[in-house]
């Protein structure tokens, strides 16, 4: 017999999200490097996948213009990130359509992330693409610069 997961998407809190965020993003630094200014600005959200009451995967977005495409209500991703444990099991992909649909009813017509190199695949496996070339953001690593036109 199997057992059914419980799972919820949903619009949480930063706090909830910053524990995920300093286990699989920030490693061996501080927790407060987990917080980010914008986490309370007005019009940033914050996304969880909850499986069994544990937040699996994260993700949070804010309006930010893009420096690199032209858009008119952009959004910025930032924070991305799943539980080592849970990776590959379709709970990011899940979190990203639920997003995508908050985003389009923000008016936002294009979200941009700065993506590092191991989740890059994940992003264009979701509708993003890359722009321009990489680039390295100190004490985390090589990044690129990807965005995803929300329609």
């Amino acid at each position: 017999m199997t057992t059914q997961l419980k799972v919820n998407i949903r619009k949480v809190e930063a706090k909830k999200v910053r524990p995920l965020r300093h286990s699989e993003l920030r490693k061996g630094q501080d927790f407060s490097t987990t917080s980010y200014i914008e986490d309370y600005e007005v019009g940033t959200f914050h996304m969880a996948c909850i499986v069994d009451e544990k937040i699996v995967t994260c993700a949070s977005y804010y309006p930010e213009k893009s420096i690199k495409i032209k858009s008119k209500r952009a959004y910025r991703l930032r924070g991305m990130s799943t539980d080592s444990n849970f990776q590959r099991k379709g709970y990011a992909s899940d979190l990203m359509q639920e997003s995508f649909k908050e985003l389009k009813k923000r008016d936002c017509d294009m979200v941009w992330c700065n993506a590092r190199l191991g989740a890059v695949d994940f992003y264009k496996s979701v509708g993003f693409k890359i722009t321009g070339e990489i680039f390295d953001i100190a004490e985390i690593g090589p990044h690129y610069y990807m965005y995803k036109e929300i329609s």
